[in-house]
């Protein structure tokens, strides 16, 4: 067997992989959707052209959070949230930043809220801001929209993001 052979086969094999995945994880409304796009060929998956995924970049930024937190499903996927929330906050200019935080505070602590959870917020936004400048300093992609799912603690994240002029 040639090797084109058996990369075009390789490849095959990869996409079906895919597309299961994709179909536990669908909606019913959404196999519809996908069975038309299988046939049709015109379904795709790529990675990421600079070999960067931002899933694997979201869960490293929360992976401190994760180990002392992430005991319950609930937690874990307000964790993800919050990453995900600092991470578009931190590619912004710094004036828009500063809106974003407030923004972001007034809407998760309500009026007159416990000290604490304000404080816990500031510390996921310090932590999250403190490793992307450690470990992604130079990566400049926003995420446009992510899928989470968490079952017993397996986590599956999937995060559709575009790079951003620097």
């Amino acid at each position: 067997m040639s090797t084109k052979t058996n990369n075009k086969q390789k490849k095959k094999k990869k996409l079906n992989r895919q597309l299961k995945k994709i179909k536990e994880r669908s909606k019913p409304g959404q196999t519809k959707l996908l069975k038309k796009f299988e046939g049709s060929g015109k379904m795709k998956f790529i990675d990421p052209p600079d070999g960067i995924k931002m899933s694997a970049v979201i869960l490293k930024l929360a992976d401190p959070l994760l180990k002392k937190y992430g005991d319950n499903d609930n937690r874990i996927e307000t964790i993800i949230s919050l990453t995900v929330i600092e991470w578009n906050k931190l590619i912004l200019p710094e004036d828009e930043q500063k809106k974003i935080h407030n923004i972001t505070i007034d809407h998760l602590v309500p009026t007159g809220g416990d000290a604490e959870d304000f404080g816990s917020l500031l510390y996921i936004s310090e932590l999250i801001a403190e490793r992307k400048k450690k470990y992604f300093l130079h990566l400049k992609k926003i995420i446009l929209n992510y899928d989470l799912s968490v079952s017993n603690g397996n986590i599956t994240l999937n995060v559709s993001s575009v790079p951003i002029e620097k």
